[in-house]
């Protein structure tokens, strides 16, 4: 029994949830991503799965560390940043209601994780002895500061909601906020928390560019301005690994978002043939995708000051005036 258990947990970890599918879907998706802004701007733009040939085509290339980096903390950054969203994908609901590891905080952990990647590269950016790395990462800092209040203030929404809905405290369980919500296609009264807590989704649909520095919020790695940002000095497999790591977010993120929102991965029944729930989750997901594509290709870059602003005097307050209204009434 011990032996079976491992072996899928193994299976959880290497192919599904874990590593493949998240590295198949995650590509997917950010090609997905290239060419839908392709099409809103009038261009042809590259195919789907170009991504899977960039990143195949970054690992075959040289691996260099430069000779002023601290080589520790530049080399470490990557598998850091992968690991944690590797991790972060395990714990998102993606084939049911419960995920392949769940806990009875795992809103919180989620949370905690999902700033791993971040924190990756700043590390990056600070460990390059770069100009470039330096000023990305003093970027990514102001603006996570900025984006990751509203961020929490809105899940906690939910976990509030949650726990006044099923008569308890706040609920910390990713399981339990899914299958509050398990109403035909959201429109009943164990519905979507999309449409009752309207305010605090907004919120976390506007950060979701900022988490995964989508325009106008790429400020931190603005090509044009600063090279590359914290990323600047990599190469080969370790700037492959930062890609695949971005890519994933996209995947995560979204994937966060339908749990708390869209009543995550959902078998339905329609016109008498089965939907099944990992056919639910892309949809899903994908639509999520498909609104920050339009985002950013409607959008041009901010400066940090006037994202600090969107974040805080704007995003900030569409989140604590939905927490507030759930604690009052």
């Amino acid at each position: 029994m011990e032996i079976t258990a491992i072996l899928w947990d193994i299976f959880y970890f290497a192919v599904f949830p874990g590593i493949i599918f998240s590295f198949i879907v995650g590509q997917f998706y950010e090609g997905l991503d290239r060419k839908i802004a392709a099409h809103l701007q009038h261009r042809i733009g590259p195919p789907v799965w170009q991504p899977f040939l960039d990143v195949g085509k970054l690992f075959t290339k040289e691996d260099i560390t430069p000779a002023n980096a601290q080589s520790g903390l530049f080399n470490f950054s990557p598998y850091l940043g992968f690991g944690a969203i590797i991790a972060v994908m395990l714990m998102i609901p993606v084939y049911a209601a419960s995920a392949a590891f769940s806990a009875s905080a795992d809103l919180i952990v989620i949370i905690y994780l999902l700033n791993i990647p971040a924190v990756a590269i700043m590390l990056a950016g600070v460990s390059s002895s770069t100009p470039f790395g330096a000023v990305g990462t003093e970027r990514y800092i102001v603006q996570l500061f900025a984006f990751e209040f509203p961020f929490i203030i809105a899940a906690l929404t939910v976990a509030v909601y949650v726990g006044d809905f099923s008569g308890g405290g706040w609920v910390l369980s990713l399981k339990n906020i899914v299958g509050a919500q398990q109403g035909l296609f959201g429109f009943a009264e164990n519905g979507w928390l999309l449409w009752k807590l309207p305010l605090a989704a907004v919120a976390m649909l506007l950060v979701a560019p900022a988490k995964l520095l989508k325009t106008p919020f790429d400020i931190p790695e603005a090509e044009t301005e600063i090279v590359y940002g914290p990323l600047t000095e990599y190469s080969g497999p370790k700037l492959a690994l930062f890609k695949v790591m971005e890519n994933i977010k996209l995947v995560a993120v979204a994937g966060f978002i339908t749990a708390l929102f869209l009543g995550g991965p959902t078998t339905h029944i329609l016109f008498g043939y089965s939907i099944p729930a990992i056919v639910d989750f892309l949809l899903k997901t994908v639509s999520i995708l498909i609104l920050i594509t339009v985002i950013r290709s409607v959008t041009a870059r901010l400066r940090i000051h006037q994202a600090v602003k969107f974040y805080w005097t704007f995003v900030a307050i569409l989140a604590i005036i939905n927490l507030g209204y759930v604690m009052v009434f």
